[in-house]
C-alpha cells in the first residue's frame, strides 16, 4: 500500500472515529502529498511527510524558546503521528555503535569529518538520524 492510499485509510478511519487532532494532521498530510506535482524539486511522498515533521520540529524548538509550554505539547503530539508515516530510525545507542564499527573499518581524520559523514550516510541512509550520525562522528574522530 502505498503512502497516499494509507494517508486515505487512515483519515477515514480518524474521521469515523471522531479523532479531530489526528484527522487535521492527516489532512495536512495528504495535502502535502497530493501537491508534490506542484513542488519544483518533485519530491517523493516520505520526503513530503519529512519535510513536515521537520517543520513541526522546528516551530517546537521555537515555542520551547520562547516558553510557550501548551504550543511544545501540543506540536509534540502532532509529531508523534506524522512519526507513524515516516521509516523509523536507529535509536542513539544503535546509531553510535554502528558509528563506532564504520570508523573502525575506515580511517578518517578529525579534518575529515565531512568526508566520514557523507560515507557514513552513504551506507546507512534513511534508517540514521543524521544530527546524532554527526555528533557521534565529531566525538569519535575529536583528537586523531
Amino acid at each position: 500500500m502505498d503512502l497516499q492510499t494509507k494517508l486515505h485509510e487512515d483519515m477515514k478511519a480518524a474521521l469515523k472515529a471522531g479523532l479531530k487532532d489526528r484527522l487535521a494532521v492527516i489532512r495536512m498530510l495528504l495535502s502535502d502529498v497530493k501537491n508534490i506535482d506542484l513542488m519544483p524539486n518533485k519530491p517523493t511522498a516520505q520526503q513530503a511527510v519529512e519535510a513536515y515533521g521537520k517543520k513541526l520540529r522546528k516551530s517546537m524548538d521555537e515555542y520551547q524558546r520562547i516558553g510557550r509550554a501548551e504550543e511544545v505539547r501540543k506540536l509534540q503530539e502532532e509529531l508523534a503521528i506524522v512519526e507513524e508515516y515516516l521509516p523509523k530510525k536507529a535509536s542513539p545507542e544503535e546509531t553510535e555503535r554502528l558509528v563506532t564499527q564504520f570508523l573502525e573499518s575506515n580511517s578518517f581524520a578529525e579534518k575529515d569529518l565531512g568526508r566520514a559523514m557523507g560515507a557514513f550516510m552513504k551506507s546507512h541512509g534513511q534508517s540514521i538520524d543524521a544530527s546524532i550520525a554527526n555528533a557521534s562522528l565529531k566525538r569519535q574522530l575529536q583528537g586523531k
